[in-house]
């Protein structure tokens, strides 16, 4: 099975920022994310614009973090003590896009449509 390390490690690197942020009762608007999130998404639309091999599976990313702001947000405005199933929800999708990528859900027939992919972010967003 192939390595997908690079975009596991986006994964990781938003994991890690979204508890150190949730810990210290940030917003998604503060500086502190905003300052990890602008670059990071640069930095992989580059990558997926000149064809990089993890071109598809870069593309995960992008729902995943958003997924994550979300959900820093809801902890952030306390809302998370009232919307549990929200919660819920956008933690399984989360799970549900870091499984698909380190499958190697590479093949352009399997990977998810872009209409996959935001339905996958909006579910339980709204």
């Amino acid at each position: 099975m192939k390595d997908f390390t690079e975009t596991i490690e986006y994964f990781d690197k938003i994991d890690q920022t979204y508890l150190d942020c949730k810990a210290k009762n940030l917003s998604r608007y503060s500086d502190e994310w905003s300052e990890f999130s602008r670059p990071m998404n640069i930095e992989i639309r580059k990558k997926i614009e000149s064809n990089h091999p993890e071109k598809l599976l870069l593309k995960m990313v992008l729902p995943y973090w958003f997924n994550r702001s979300i959900m820093l947000e809801l902890y952030f405005t306390k809302k998370h003590k009232i919307r549990r199933n929200r919660l819920r929800k956008l933690s399984e999708n989360c799970t549900a896009i870091r499984k698909d990528v380190s499958r190697g859900r590479a093949n352009e027939d399997d990977m998810l449509t872009l209409n996959d992919i935001a339905r996958l972010s909006l579910k339980g967003a709204l």
